[in-house]
């Protein structure tokens, strides 16, 4: 390799690029033209350098009425005097000169970018000079080669791979970058203590809460809810019919309570005994949810009889269509422990406000009129459906 160059914070656009095989400096939309550069390897801040101890500079916003340095024609001078206009940074040439001058107590801060503010600090030695502020920088350092020089570019994107992944960049950068201490280092260490420690207990009292809320809810669900199930039950579902009743009145809409017993129920608990026979109280929950809408209420009062709350009825005769669905549902085969398990269902229905205007009534007849439906077996697997006036 024939050239080797190094440019770092200082602005470089000339006409013609110096003839050089590789350099490493930051890419900039300028730079870009003359060169191709490869995968980026540091990202570096903008940073305050201030004296340690002898500084009351933290952050950018305390730079009024400050002496400050920035390093002539740099890419920090520039993001500096874009971001804060009414500062007057004194540029000097460059880092090392600017360093010098403020640990010798001629400014107040310098502004510049981190990585190499670093590095000076240790090459020359100054252990007064500390990190203050820092913001984020679109800088990046990379590798640039010759226009054209896809070859080289490529073998220096591998070799940086390679060192990432054995640890030898890492360690490299490190050494690049180490000495630089925060200016409010104590401070923080303090900040970062206290800011843990409440963190820690507010976690802590996230995890009670949310442990106290979740025992809670469960308990509230088991209230309200067939544990075998998951249905809402017969408390649950005489809230939910008060509610829909309330609604009803409000829009003057019309509802339907519809009362659902299994048939052939017994038998299969016989045969199958308790474990088959809740087994298949779960698959019939399962076909009656798919058969509502999202809004409808299925419940199960106990035993093998479900109760299903419709709201919003267009039509009166829309709950025939519902009714139709559930009895051809229900008589579609169950899977129980690899056996084929048949039932069937007797369904009756009450209307709001034809058939009641309370919650009770509208239930006590939905169960009378299921009851009629079972007294009459040739009718029971054709609609199953009767509706008292």
């Amino acid at each position: 390799m024939n050239n080797l160059l190094t440019m770092t914070n200082r602005l470089f656009t000339p006409h013609s690029p110096p003839e050089v095989d590789i350099a490493t400096m930051i890419s900039s939309p300028e730079r870009e033209s003359l060169y191709d550069f490869v995968d980026p390897h540091h990202v570096s801040p903008i940073s305050l350098i201030v004296r340690k101890g002898d500084t009351d500079i933290y952050h950018l916003d305390d730079l009024h009425g400050k002496n400050i340095i920035s390093i002539a024609g740099g890419f920090s001078h520039r993001y500096l005097l874009s971001q804060q206009q009414a500062l007057a940074p004194v540029p000097v040439a460059d880092i090392e000169a600017g360093l010098k001058m403020l640990a010798a107590g001629e400014f107040d801060a310098i502004v510049t970018l981190q990585s190499i503010a670093l590095y000076q600090i240790q090459q020359l030695k100054l252990p007064n000079l500390v990190l203050g502020d820092t913001v984020s920088s679109p800088y990046t350092y990379s590798f640039a080669v010759a226009k054209g020089n896809r070859e080289l570019q490529e073998q220096i994107n591998q070799g940086l791979i390679i060192l990432k992944r054995n640890g030898t960049f890492q360690l490299l950068h490190e050494k690049w970058l180490e000495g630089g201490l925060k200016a409010e280092q104590q401070q923080q260490a303090l900040i970062i203590f206290f800011a843990t420690t409440l963190l820690f207990i507010l976690i802590i009292s996230l995890v009670l809460w949310k442990w106290k809320t979740e025992e809670t809810r469960d308990k509230i669900k088991q209230a309200h809810h067939d544990q075998l199930t998951g249905l809402p039950n017969r408390t649950l579902l005489m809230d939910r019919l008060e509610h829909a009743l309330s609604r009803a009145k409000r829009t003057q809409s019309q509802m339907a309570v519809l009362f659902i017993d299994l048939d052939n129920f017994k038998p299969v608990n016989d045969t199958l005994g308790h474990a088959g026979g809740d087994a298949l109280l779960r698959l019939v929950a399962n076909r009656l949810l798919a058969c509502v809408r999202e809004e409808d209420t299925v419940a199960r009062m106990g035993g093998d009889e479900f109760v299903i709350l419709v709201e919003q009825l267009n039509h009166v005769d829309d709950i025939s269509t519902i009714a139709e669905h559930i009895l051809s549902s229900l008589k579609q085969p169950f899977t129980i422990s690899e056996q084929q398990v048949c039932i069937s269902g007797s369904l009756g229905i009450s209307l709001y406000p034809q058939n009641g205007i309370d919650a009770e009534t509208l239930l006590r007849h939905a169960d009378e009129a299921m009851y009629h439906a079972k007294q009459l077996p040739e009718q029971r697997f054709i609609s199953n459906i009767h509706t008292l006036n």
